[in-house]
């Protein structure tokens, strides 16, 4: 019968085998926080821009794409838990539909599948953290709402 080979079974090892399974969820480390925001270009919403948030210590990255309003909701592990606590770097990288390279330049040679990216929809120093002059601190305890303000 089956209750009697449970009985027979290594309590103990047991114990060890449910304790490990209990930790594998990956709460070892820093955990995100909520954190979001809104992110204008000249006074008006940006729509679909990839916000990335840069932690200065080099920690995991969080990012997010901005809906019709210019909000976003920031990602590190999955999509919408939030950035590490600490202080970040911030990019916004924002580009128009892709368009066919023109006829004989040497992307137009690349594979149909090939990514073609379209041209900028916002000054390209807000493409890199480095050169974006927008930073951000992310806290534990704070509410976490950033307004990017982008002008030309």
């Amino acid at each position: 019968m089956w209750f009697l080979r449970i009985r027979t079974w290594n309590w103990p090892a047991a114990a060890l085998v449910a304790m490990c399974l209990g930790g594998c969820g990956g709460s070892d480390g820093p955990q995100p926080v909520r954190a979001g925001g809104t992110v204008t270009y000249n006074n008006k919403p940006l729509p679909n821009a990839e916000v990335v948030f840069a932690p200065d210590d080099g920690g995991r990255v969080a990012q997010a794409t901005t809906d019709e309003a210019g909000r976003f909701r920031l990602g590190s592990f999955r999509p919408g838990d939030g950035a590490l606590v600490g202080k970040h770097g911030v990019a916004v990288i924002a580009r128009g539909l892709a368009k066919p390279p023109p006829p004989g330049s040497p992307a137009a040679l690349m594979p149909d599948d090939y990514p073609v990216v379209g041209d900028p929809r916002i000054p390209e120093k807000y493409f890199s953290a480095a050169t974006s002059g927008l930073t951000a601190v992310v806290e534990l305890d704070g509410d976490n709402e950033f307004h990017l303000e982008l002008r030309d």
